[in-house]
């Protein structure tokens, strides 16, 4: 699992505020957020508690930027149509500089530094927050950035690192 090393990263303090078994349940939880949100798999979808608030901003082609904020039985709805319409709005992303912290009862608020796979961009404002709900977290909040520009860079040459054999082409028989 590649998510899993990304959450190594988290900042010493974690263990000072919050209990090593809390650390420990939020990071498979976290772990598992991240594989289903990597491979795009629906079952992400009941990780969201339906009364959750997400807050979206998004960055157009075109530059303009936009404030979306969803309930998260929206966002769940915006995912699904976006899944079977072959367009994903849950990209796959890298989370690094985890930080977790206790906010009330058993609520935790994690922040991180995102970085999108697929378009190469960070967004280093990412928030999530989750509760435990029926002995399990559930996301009740999540706070990030979309960019639509792909910021990758494009090689500028291609090297082919192959040997190559050309072989003569036989003459037609007549």
């Amino acid at each position: 699992m590649a998510c899993v090393g990304v959450l190594l990263w988290w900042h010493a303090p974690n263990a000072a505020t919050v209990d090593q078994q809390t650390v420990e349940d939020a990071r498979i939880f976290l772990a598992g957020y991240l594989e289903l949100n990597n491979t795009k798999n629906i079952n992400l979808l009941p990780l969201y508690a339906d009364e959750a608030e997400i807050n979206v901003t998004v960055v157009t082609l075109d530059r303009e930027v936009r404030t979306l904020e969803l309930s998260g039985r929206k966002w769940k709805q915006l995912l699904r149509e976006t899944w079977y319409n072959g367009q994903p709005s849950a990209e796959p992303m890298q989370l690094h500089d985890i930080r977790i912290k206790p906010i009330s009862g058993e609520a935790l608020e994690i922040t991180a530094h995102r970085y999108a796979l697929g378009r190469c961009y960070w967004d280093n404002r990412y928030r999530l927050v989750i509760a435990k709900d029926a002995k399990r977290y559930r996301i009740i909040g999540e706070t990030l950035l979309i960019h639509h520009h792909n910021q990758c860079e494009q090689p500028e040459t291609t090297i082919v690192n192959q040997e190559i054999t050309i072989t003569p082409a036989m003459e037609p028989r007549q």
